[in-house]
């Protein structure tokens, strides 16, 4: 019975292509044999199911004939439901009639028009798996960017063969079992008459050329489980939660396959003193009734360092001032957002004697009426 790639994501067969890969990244990372409790066996289906579901023409016959094509011929059956109405028959396979003595092959008429033929079973090499890992930087270093340094643990091209899988000073020679064509191709007498079929050569894969002598570093396969540092730019500008796609340095495909890539998820530590909005910094700045009343001339602490305010007279709490460019750089632009400064009138908890005289006069000559404590105003005009 073939397996249900969609359950082995936990998709619906109406699942889009980016809720395809962002299933496939979350299980991967969370089932990658590397971690701790990692499952091989799990990290594997997943992969397999996802090598299926992102290719449009394998998911389009998966979900038609629940496998591909190439599955098919594999496993030496055709798509599910056989041909004629019968379970694993093959209708488009290496099979074929003998009419009047001449062999009548099915697999020359459906190879051309599904890309199949008699190589349809070859094994490809197929690209490496991607990797993602979580890095976490300060909001100083998302707004200028930063260079880190990374040290991964993944399968890389062996550096004794340089991932050919042969050992050094030898060659690369045709497989001599299936004599380069990377299937071994069987035939039987039938009453129906001779029927054929193909089967992935399991001296080479498929590849159709095997090591004269396998490396012995890596057994022949072209990889190598390693450690490996590498220097990744984390772009300025760059947002919590963001990913940043490393070209090339996932893990390396089968014996020299072009490798997956590497994605980095940003996490960027809250500041005590900024917020960002999108591309502005925002900042509360608290200020007396006096500034705000009378106006002035205050410092104000920017990503870029300290900058002269101007506070008119009349400020009212609350009122945003812009500071145009001192904000958060367009990720790979000269641009940058803003900075808006929110000023907020403090109100003193506690007063002198003559500070509370001066405000209760303030309030006398607006007209206003306050409270105050009868005891503590008697001293206060007594002590004049």
């Amino acid at each position: 019975m073939s397996k249900d790639y969609y359950q082995i994501l936990g998709l619906s067969k109406s699942a889009t292509a980016d809720e395809i890969k962002k299933a496939y990244r979350k299980l991967a990372h969370q089932h990658h044999p590397d971690k701790g409790n990692g499952d091989a066996e799990k990290f594997k289906e997943v992969n397999e199911a996802y090598q299926v579901l992102s290719n449009t023409e394998k998911r389009s016959q998966y979900d038609q004939y629940g496998q591909t094509f190439d599955q098919a011929q594999r496993n030496g059956q055709g798509p599910a439901g056989g041909f004629g109405g019968q379970q694993g028959g093959n209708p488009f396979g290496d099979f074929g009639f003998d009419f009047n003595g001449g062999q009548f092959d099915f697999g020359d008429i459906f190879g051309d028009m599904f890309g199949m033929g008699r190589d349809g079973g070859r094994r490809r090499s197929t690209r490496g798996i991607d990797l993602e890992m979580e890095i976490g930087i300060t909001f100083e270093e998302a707004v200028f960017g930063v260079i880190r340094k990374l040290d991964l643990e993944k399968k890389d091209r062996c550096p004794k063969c340089s991932g050919t899988g042969a050992e050094e000073g030898t060659k690369i020679v045709t497989c001599p079992k299936c004599h380069g064509q990377g299937q071994i191709h069987t035939q039987r007498r039938t009453i129906f008459g001779n029927i054929q079929s193909s089967v992935i050569c399991d001296n080479c894969d498929g590849d159709g050329k095997i090591p004269e002598k396998p490396c012995e570093e890596c057994k022949g396969t072209g990889v190598l489980r390693q450690h490996k540092t590498i220097e990744v730019k984390i772009p300025a500008g760059i947002d919590d939660n963001q990913r940043i796609r490393v070209s090339g340095e996932g893990e390396m495909g089968y014996k020299g396959s072009s490798p997956g890539d590497l994605y980095l998820l940003i996490r960027v530590k809250p500041s005590k003193e900024f917020k960002r909005q999108g591309q502005n910094i925002l900042i509360d700045l608290p200020i007396s009734f006096a500034q705000a009343a009378l106006g002035a001339k205050v410092n104000v602490k920017t990503i870029d360092g300290e900058v002269e305010l101007k506070i008119p007279p009349g400020t009212q709490s609350g009122r945003t001032f812009r500071l145009s460019g001192k904000g958060v750089p367009f990720v790979n632009s000269g641009k940058r957002g803003d900075m808006l400064v929110t000023v907020r009138v403090i109100v003193p908890s506690k007063l002198s004697k003559k500070e509370t005289e001066l405000i209760k006069k303030l309030a006398d000559e607006q007209g206003e009426s306050v409270e105050v404590d009868k005891d503590l105003w008697d001293k206060i005009k007594d002590s004049f």
